[in-house]
């Protein structure tokens, strides 16, 4: 296993050195970094996925939280409607993590039944202040949805910026030497055919 880390290099290796050229150094490093993440035993990295896939629905699952608590229903029921409208992963987690606050857990406690989800502590903070000074949560929750959908544009933002800069060294790599070759081989091929020409 202490070996595994090794072989992401190997493979960038070998792909560069059958293809050869600039062509191949793009296409090494593409499998490199493409074994990279397929070789990546990171234990969470299953969650993570789930949680990204699920933060849209979050977001909008928190704002019906907020309806339905300003509406007068106490948190447990609220979540376990909303739950209800979820016929999904999203909805098993909600509903879990009520039927644990609604059996007396703090939602500190029952946090870890909504995993990864973002925002998720922050929400069990605010559940658990709530319950013990009697603030209204909706706001909170309300504000939790808001913020939640700003920081997930702002890293789509970076990502996107991220990517734009990773492309330029692969597009230079492969379409440099054919512009090169293309655009500039034949200007320079008829210079010197000219001057080849008008010497002799």
């Amino acid at each position: 296993m202490k070996h595994r880390r090794f072989l992401a290099p190997l493979i960038g290796a070998a792909a560069a050195l059958a293809i050869g050229g600039p062509t191949g150094i793009a296409a090494g490093l593409g499998a490199w970094w493409l074994a990279r993440r397929l070789l990546d035993s990171d234990p969470d990295r299953a969650e993570k996925r789930t949680a990204e896939r699920l933060a849209p629905q979050w977001t909008w699952t928190l704002d019906l939280l907020a309806a339905a608590l300003r509406a007068g229903a106490p948190f447990p029921q609220a979540a376990y409607a909303v739950a209800g409208a979820h016929d999904g992963e999203l909805g098993a987690r909600l509903s879990r993590f009520a039927q644990a606050v609604d059996l007396g857990a703090t939602a500190a406690e029952a946090a870890p039944e909504l995993g990864g989800l973002p925002g998720a502590q922050r929400l069990a903070r605010q559940l658990d202040r709530s319950s013990t000074s009697g603030a209204a949560i909706a706001g909170g929750l309300e504000q939790l949805a808001t913020s939640l959908r700003t920081e997930r544009r702002n890293r789509t933002e970076e990502r996107a910026g991220r990517a734009a800069v990773a492309l330029i060294g692969p597009l230079c790599l492969c379409f440099l030497p054919a512009f090169v070759t293309a655009g500039i081989g034949p200007v320079v091929f008829g210079i010197v055919a000219d001057t080849a020409a008008a010497g002799l």
